[in-house]
């Protein structure tokens, strides 16, 4: 009996245990919903601010407001708390690599140079640092100091993906392409949300005509960076070259969508109007090119041509006048600056054109034009935001 009663009161207190659980269960209270992440950085950088006017001498505030304004890639910002706080405290190793990131990111590279070595002697030893300086020293052709960093990095931290990539990059200057692929491969294995591993594998593949290859790295780019404007500007490149306009347009459209600034998919884009006759909508795009880079190649005499083409002769003869004064050996555009000052001459003394010349005019003809995009797609060497690959050796082709 007596086990028996023992056997019933463990069981009523099994009981009453689980009941508790499950009062405890359903009257819990849930966790607070966080904030997201784009949240959470404004409420830091307000925080930081008002310390900041509390403590305008400490060097370690601004840089945790820094670290908050670079993860919002606000770096023009985050530059200026680095300067503050290198002011207060100017041999501080960490400090420094901070700052030299950022200056890589505005494509400063001496700068960025520079404050990477101040901080390895400082005592920065860390493989980001030497990954940072791996990267820097390839764009002062210093292949050997590059290769030795990047090795380091890799006895450090042998699973560092970013150390494959310029590992790559460095293989792809040197001209050895196949190497260049294949460690860029390893990179995307190692950390495949690293976009430059797309961008660069898109470059180099371009660059080989090997289009297929080329589109498939850069559809995979773009499944993980969908709002990648660089991505989708090289996609357009990609039906450019290949002369399918409407699908390039797309693309060119959507860099334009996701960053404003991307004066390179305007002037594309341009020149797809101006093909398509749609001069109106070319010159809307040039003039934006003119003004985000008043110095950008060829934009004077592309206005010049838009605007002739659209009847404007006045405003055709002002920036033909303006490519003539960028590049006065340019011969070919002064010739199309003085038969446009010919022409709108003749107009203005007898009130019309020149039979001969009234289809250029128009818009008609464009077999005098001297820098003519109605054949190519036009492509302007400028520096990209990572580096710029150029092969000197295909080394995938038999000799």
């Amino acid at each position: 009996m007596k086990i028996r009663h023992i056997i019933i009161g463990i069981g009523i207190c099994i009981g009453f245990l689980s009941c508790s659980t499950d009062t405890r269960q359903n009257f819990r209270i849930p966790a607070l919903p966080t904030p997201d992440r784009k949240h959470q950085i404004e409420i830091g950088i307000a925080s930081l601010t008002d310390a900041v006017q509390k403590s305008p001498r400490s060097a370690n505030i601004y840089y945790k407001r820094a670290k908050l304004l670079t993860e919002q890639k606000n770096y023009t910002a985050a530059l200026t708390d680095l300067n503050e706080a290198l002011d207060i405290a100017p041999n501080n190793g960490n400090y420094l690599f901070a700052r030299a990131k950022i200056q890589r990111q505005l494509n400063r590279f001496e700068q960025a140079l520079s404050d990477a070595r101040r901080a390895e002697v400082l005592g920065e030893d860390t493989p980001q640092l030497y990954t940072l300086l791996g990267d820097l020293t390839q764009h002062k052709r210093q292949y050997r100091e590059a290769r030795l960093y990047l090795n380091k990095t890799l006895q450090m931290a042998p699973y560092q993906g970013e150390a494959y990539f310029y590992s790559g990059t460095l293989a792809a200057k040197q001209g050895d392409t196949t190497s260049a692929i294949a460690l860029i491969q390893q990179s995307i294995e190692l950390k495949p949300r690293f976009l430059d591993n797309y961008i660069e594998l898109t470059n180099i593949y371009t660059r080989l005509k090997v289009r297929d290859e080329a589109l498939r790295y850069n559809d995979i780019g773009l499944r993980y960076f969908p709002k990648e404007s660089q991505l989708h500007y090289m996609r357009g490149g990609l039906y450019h070259s290949n002369k399918y306009l409407d699908s390039a347009m797309v693309f060119y459209k959507k860099a334009m969508l996701y960053d404003t600034t991307y004066y390179l998919a305007n002037f594309q884009a341009g020149l797809i109007y101006l093909k398509w006759g749609n001069n109106l909508l070319a010159i809307k795009n040039f003039e934006k090119v003119a003004r985000q880079n008043p110095k950008f190649s060829a934009i004077n005499l592309l206005l010049g041509m838009a605007f002739e083409r659209a009847g404007n002769l006045d405003k055709a003869i002002e920036q033909f006048t303006l490519a003539v004064e960028r590049n006065p050996s340019d011969w070919k555009t002064k010739g199309r600056l003085y038969a446009a000052q010919r022409r709108n001459g003749y107009y203005k003394q007898y009130g019309y054109y020149p039979s001969s010349t009234n289809d250029s005019v128009a818009g008609g003809s464009s077999k005098s034009v001297a820098f003519s995009p109605d054949s190519e797609r036009v492509i302007i060497d400028i520096p990209e935001s990572r580096l710029e690959i150029k092969s000197k050796i295909d080394t995938t082709k038999k000799n």
